[in-house]
């Protein structure tokens, strides 16, 4: 069932070993998932890298005409108001996100477009960075003015990257720490109990730091908020995500 083979040799998977010439491969394959496999996940691709397992997934009605079905990691953040998930690939998953009551996406995914031409409803932003990228101090500036903008105009907005945990995480803490006064470990430690595998590199904990050094640099607002409201931000988001799936 093993369909490809590779040795992937993008920068962040392929490092020289500080002791020699030693060189450390991520080898990834991929296979289709079968009823006898998972009955839930038929239809989807399980891609694995080393240790990891990526489900990539189809529709999971193959057999059914499904109007709407959701993209892979949709989470709410702040329920009715900021969304995240992984890459909407299907016409099917924008269906499901503007029923959800999302008008504006946000892609930072470069050069790759979700299909959103032709859905009614659903505003679309980009803001390109590169795979294995972090959001700029510049960038982050662009998607809190977005947000600002939809809040303004009574707009529910999702974003996304590919897997919805590393460029997007950067976002969402950052959106804590902007419009909720959160301090930048905080605001990281929410995301990741609302969107397990989250900001997993300390390159992402450094975006969001400079982000706050950004904003604290002539800014006498006082950040930081207690552990109960940390814990009601996360049980509301994981309630809304309940009642969405």
């Amino acid at each position: 069932m093993v369909k490809t083979e590779r040795c992937c040799q993008c920068e962040r998977c392929l490092k020289k070993s500080n002791m020699g010439d030693e060189t450390y491969h991520v080898y990834t394959r991929t296979e289709n998932i079968t009823e006898q496999d998972d009955k839930h996940l038929a239809g989807a691709t399980k891609e694995i890298r080393n240790d990891l397992t990526v489900i990539i997934p189809e529709n999971p009605f193959p057999d059914i005409a499904v109007d709407a079905y959701p993209p892979l990691k949709f989470s709410w953040v702040i329920p009715k108001k900021l969304a995240a998930m992984a890459f909407p690939r299907h016409v099917e998953n924008l269906k499901f996100i503007v029923n959800q009551g999302i008008t504006h996406l946000v892609t930072l995914t470069a050069g790759k477009k979700p299909p959103v031409d032709g859905i009614a409803r659903l505003r679309w932003t980009e803001i390109p960075i590169e795979e294995f990228g972090n959001p700029t101090v510049e960038q982050i500036k662009t998607f809190i003015d977005v947000c600002k903008r939809s809040d303004k105009n009574g707009e529910v907005v999702g974003i996304h990257c590919r897997q919805g945990r590393g460029r997007s995480g950067v976002m969402l803490a950052c959106y804590l720490v902007h419009f909720h006064r959160f301090l930048p470990d905080q605001a990281m430690n929410v995301i990741r109990m609302i969107r397990p595998g989250s900001l997993d590199f300390e390159e992402h904990e450094e975006a969001v730091g400079k982000y706050f050094e950004y904003l604290t640099e002539s800014n006498p607002l006082r950040f930081g908020v207690s552990g109960e409201v940390m814990e009601e931000f996360i049980e509301a988001a994981k309630e809304a995500t309940k009642a969405a799936l």
